[in-house]
């Protein structure tokens, strides 16, 4: 599909995900070092060029996990370097990034439902997840997303997110009253 002759930025630009993947410049992980300084700011450095500070990492598709990617923004929220396969980072590296993309993407998993009630237009979930017990609304079935069949992403009226991942693993009374909202 690429003509090998031309360079990335020769790409056209109605060539998809493919052409957009030629155009960005995709760093290894074997040259990628990540760590915090004592201000707790998070810093990225490929090897022998520029060193990023306080950066935020970004998953290039945090729900589906099509790519194998990270992007790392600044203040702006800008990209100033996009990470490929991040699981061949060295350990001390791989912990930091880890612990910095479990806190933006902080997602409690339900592992018993107590009671789905309609509340006032809203559907009012009392659940048991892996952070303790929450109550929470979901204002309409948009809320409520099944991936690849037995995966499940809630979000409530706020904007939490919640996580089912494998329905068939939730209990047979949890599963029915799952059943009624999906």
């Amino acid at each position: 599909m690429n003509d090998p002759e031309k360079s990335p930025n020769e790409i056209p630009a109605d060539s998809g995900w493919e052409g957009e993947i030629g155009r960005l410049e995709i760093v290894p992980a074997e040259r990628v070092r990540i760590w915090r300084d004592s201000f707790l700011r998070l810093h990225v450095e490929v090897e022998g060029e520029k060193e990023h500070v306080d950066v935020k990492p970004a998953a290039v598709f945090p729900i589906s996990g099509a790519a194998d990617y990270i992007s790392f923004l600044d203040g702006d929220d800008r990209e100033v370097l996009l990470l490929g396969c991040p699981e061949r980072l060295d350990r001390e590296s791989l912990e930091v990034l880890k612990e910095e993309l479990g806190r933006a993407y902080f997602v409690p998993k339900i592992t018993y439902i107590y009671t789905i009630e309609d509340a006032h237009g809203a559907a009012r979930w009392e659940v048991e997840t892996d952070r303790g017990y929450r109550v929470f609304d979901i204002r309409d079935r948009e809320g409520v997303r099944v991936l690849r069949g037995t995966r499940v992403l809630l979000q409530d009226a706020d904007g939490n997110r919640f996580e089912i991942e494998d329905m068939a693993k939730l209990d047979e009374r949890s599963r029915r009253l799952l059943d009624r909202e999906t």
